[in-house]
């Protein structure tokens, strides 16, 4: 004979311990901050034994001139010039820079024996075959070597300081002799199909004349898009087509890249200057220039 079945009164529902579940979550975060920096001691202590310390390289990217008080700059130097001495028989004076353009600089004694070699503070924690790679670039100039760092510049130029906006300026086109801006807009319709997307300005004005013995007639900023000539050209005695030479040329610029040859940025490829010879009144404008260089220099 069955037992008469029992009824069972109905449980209550389950709430969870908010006290016990903050503790444990607060536990689980506490270990997993520890793993986080167990997982960094690791890495730091197992970095290559030619690495400088990443404490310092992270110095190095940011504020050189800090990192240069704290010695980050100098341990760097120091380190990276070891490793490239260690394939030299020379020699050398190595000097970590902060320069946007120029990331490799060596000077040759012509007995090659003493080497002084500026270089970005990217390579600072270049890999053995890059070291490699400066070191026969130092001694022997050698084609595959350049090209091995002219890809590792390629690869770091977010290392590269970039340049400080500048402040917005007063653009003055229009001269006492010669309109730019209609010699722009002529050119660009005639050689780029109006392509060029640039402005253009002359350059400040000098309180006196004086002699030079040098002149940068006309220069292209590629970060503003902007194109400067010089006041000295803005003067009756200067023909109109030789302005005109001058403004073309540094239109070419926002046509043609700057390539990175043996560590330095090659304005002026072949391509370039063939480019810039296809100006109709190129042979006469070179004609000019030579015969009234002394007229250009004084301004």
């Amino acid at each position: 004979m069955k037992s008469p079945a029992k009824a069972h009164a109905p449980s209550a529902p389950y709430r969870p311990d908010r006290a016990a579940t903050a503790a444990a979550a607060l536990r689980t975060a506490t270990r997993a901050a520890v793993v986080t920096r167990g997982l960094r001691k690791l890495a730091e202590s197992t970095q290559p034994s030619w690495m400088p310390p990443r404490a310092a390289l992270r110095k190095l990217d940011g504020d050189i001139v800090q990192a240069e008080h704290d010695g980050a700059l100098e341990m760097a130097r120091s380190s990276l010039q070891r490793r490239i001495r260690a394939h030299l028989d020379a020699r050398l004076d190595l000097v970590l820079t902060d320069n946007r353009y120029t990331m490799i600089s060596v000077r040759r004694d012509p007995s090659r024996a003493h080497y002084k070699l500026r270089l970005h503070h990217m390579f600072a924690d270049a890999s053995p075959a890059v070291t490699r790679a400066i070191a026969r670039y130092v001694a022997e100039n050698d084609p595959g070597s350049s090209r091995m760092l002219g890809d590792y510049i390629d690869e770091h130029q977010h290392r590269v300081r970039p340049r400080v906006e500048p402040r917005p300026r007063r653009l003055v086109s229009r001269g006492d002799v010669h309109d730019l801006q209609a010699i722009f807009d002529e050119l660009n319709e005639d050689y780029f199909d109006g392509r060029i997307d640039a402005r253009i300005t002359w350059g400040p004005r000098t309180r006196r004349r004086r002699p030079r013995k040098s002149i940068k007639m006309g220069s292209y900023s590629l970060e503003e898009r902007l194109i400067r000539i010089h006041r000295t050209l803005d003067r009756p005695e200067v023909p109109e087509y030789f302005v005109a030479w001058i403004v073309f040329h540094e239109m070419l610029h926002q046509v043609f890249e700057a390539p990175v040859v043996n560590g330095r940025r090659q304005f002026h490829p072949p391509e370039f200057l063939q480019a810039e010879a296809t100006y109709a009144r190129y042979a006469e404008a070179k004609r000019w220039e030579r015969d009234n260089l002394e007229l250009l220099l004084t301004y």
